[in-house]
């Protein structure tokens, strides 16, 4: 989930959870309880797992881009021992990430700041890794984004990547929407995956892993619409009443395989 994902709920997001986690009750939360509104990209929780299998085994401190409500940080800072910071430029999504964590023990390293990937606001060379999640889609620049990334990489670092990509010979007029990143085609800014790759490849990353996960990714979709995650953590919370819409054209999208869904390690190169 990133940081143009549609809220269209009046009330701001961190006091909905707020009244959730209070009519709760005492409880002692573990990070899985929330997976059902923090890990809302395809795929969910598993599918952070997947691409958390990539991480070398030095790298720990790491980045996560349009973090939304921090999930993968949280997962990557409880599960790997990781160093976190999750950006986002929402500052709702930024708030209710905090709120999320000041519910559970043992997460002083794991951290969430508002800003804009575009622009980093961390010194170069800072960290390990960094971690994208269906946090590109609504993003024009997809070359300053890449560059932004490789700047904060130390040299060898990774960018961890599980992205949505139009799939060959569509268009973006050719989805279906309102989907969790658009509410509308021109709103949206996919791209394909040579195409992407080409932008990597010219700013200083190199391929080491690739995996297509379309079929993966609709066979969770359909699981989750047929077994929704249980209440109080539900996706409509974050996304919303057009939640439902947005799953609907999401399965059509993919069914009618219009849509790319990919994982992939890149590796800063060393000059």
């Amino acid at each position: 989930m990133n940081s143009t994902s549609l809220i269209r709920n009046h009330q701001p997001l961190t006091k909905r959870l707020a009244n959730l986690l209070k009519e709760a009750g005492p409880k002692v939360w573990q990070a899985s309880d929330f997976a059902g509104i923090d890990q809302l990209h395809l795929g969910g929780l598993e599918a952070s797992k997947a691409l958390a299998r990539w991480l070398p085994l030095n790298a720990t401190r790491g980045l996560e881009i349009g973090c939304g409500l921090g999930g993968t940080s949280r997962y990557l800072a409880v599960n790997h021992g990781c160093s976190m910071v999750g950006l986002d430029l929402n500052n709702d999504y930024i708030q209710a990430a905090q709120l999320l964590n000041s519910h559970l023990p043992a997460l002083s390293d794991c951290h969430f700041v508002v800003g804009n990937s575009l622009a980093l606001p961390f010194a170069e060379n800072r960290f390990d890794f960094a971690v994208s999640q269906h946090a590109s889609m609504n993003i024009a620049q997809k070359a300053v984004l890449l560059a932004a990334v490789h700047k904060v990489l130390k040299a060898e670092g990774c960018l961890l990547l599980h992205e949505v990509m139009l799939a060959q010979d569509c268009t973006q007029t050719s989805v279906d929407y309102p989907t969790p990143w658009a509410d509308q085609y021109d709103h949206s800014h996919l791209s394909h995956w040579p195409s992407f790759m080409q932008l990597a490849h010219a700013i200083g990353f190199n391929l080491i892993k690739f995996e297509d996960n379309t079929m993966d990714a609709l066979e969770w979709l359909h699981k989750t619409r047929n077994q929704p995650p249980p209440p109080p953590f539900t996706p409509n919370i974050a996304l919303g009443p057009t939640a439902g819409m947005m799953s609907a054209n999401m399965l059509r999208n993919l069914q009618q395989g219009r849509l790319q869904i990919v994982s992939a390690s890149l590796v800063k190169a060393s000059f």
